[in-house]
């Protein structure tokens, strides 16, 4: 009777079940084990960053630099330079978090004035100096790069320790192989922005906007509508792209009209601008939990959520 369904229990198998006959087909619900934000806030720093002189002298075309984010590190406290703290408040459920020195790896990328790209090159910034004896001390700004930052989390489940000692830490999603995991705890990224380039001294204004994120792991059901079928790739080269051309379907071309009054604003598209202006995919995004005075989305008033 192997393979045959038997006795009253007609979803089994014989001899075992399915543990030596999976089931097959599709289920209605998937579950599933996945990293849920509990809390997240963002905030934006900006001091200005200079790339190595031996990198400028070797691209004297250089007219636009691009900021792409490696690493971000929250640097321990040392003999008179403050470090990174989370601390737990009165509140079992929320978290003090206390930025300063925080110490941001680059990627610059350089463009000339026609936006082909020259070189690479990777510079180190520190973010939120905490006093004068910090690194990069001199870039303190009260109102753009102060000398921290502190919010408050909501971690209901903790935050993530050191094996060793038990500090609490934040984990970094960044790029670098062994930083680039999200973990169950405070975990923070950032996006970065270039503006202002200098091509003579080579110094410009990053901006980044620092994400912190309260992540942890839980299983959840979600429906799900069939496995994704990937593209199958050719191992022929024999093609005939006008038999294919004439077999397919008609062409149908999607081209919007522009949408010209706000939000989207999409006329200023026409507008000629350097490579160094523009906004590389950046969204600039406004806090629609917030009602400003000016711009008060409670009274109707049009949000702008990108530039258009």
């Amino acid at each position: 009777m192997n393979g045959e369904k038997c006795g009253v229990c007609q979803s089994c198998y014989c001899g075992g079940g399915i543990c030596n006959i999976p089931l097959s087909g599709r289920p209605k619900l998937l579950s599933v084990y996945a990293p849920v934000v509990y809390d997240e806030i963002g905030l934006n720093i900006c001091r200005t960053v200079t790339v190595p002189e031996d990198v400028l002298a070797a691209n004297p075309t250089a007219a636009c630099a691009r900021l792409d984010v490696i690493d971000v590190e929250f640097t321990a406290a040392s003999t008179g330079i403050p470090g990174t703290t989370v601390t737990n408040t009165a509140r079992a459920n929320c978290s003090t978090v206390v930025l300063t020195n925080v110490s941001v790896t680059f990627l610059v990328k350089l463009f000339d004035q026609c936006n082909n790209y020259l070189t690479s090159t990777v510079v180190t910034a520190n973010y939120l100096p905490g006093s004068t004896t910090s690194p990069d001390a001199e870039y303190l700004d009260a109102e753009t790069n102060p000398d921290s930052v502190t919010v408050e989390l909501y971690t209901p489940y903790g935050v993530g320790y050191t094996a060793a000692d038990g500090e609490p830490v934040i984990n970094t999603v960044g790029f670098l192989p062994d930083g680039n995991s999200v973990t169950n705890g405070i975990n923070a990224t950032a996006v970065a922005k270039a503006m202002n380039f200098n091509s003579v001294t080579g110094t410009f204004s990053a901006g980044i906007s620092l994400f912190l994120r309260t992540v942890y792991y839980e299983t959840y059901k979600v429906a799900q509508q069939g496995k994704p079928i990937p593209p199958k790739a050719s191992l022929t080269e024999d093609q005939n792209s006008c038999l294919d051309f004439v077999e397919s379907g008609l062409l149908s071309r999607e081209i919007k009209p522009l949408e010209l009054e706000p939000p989207k604003c999409e006329g200023k598209l026409k507008d000629t601008e350097s490579p160094c202006e523009r906004e590389d995919g950046n969204i600039v995004v406004f806090n629609p939990c917030g009602c400003e005075p000016n711009n008060d989305p409670c009274n109707g008033q049009n949000n702008e959520n990108s530039k258009g």
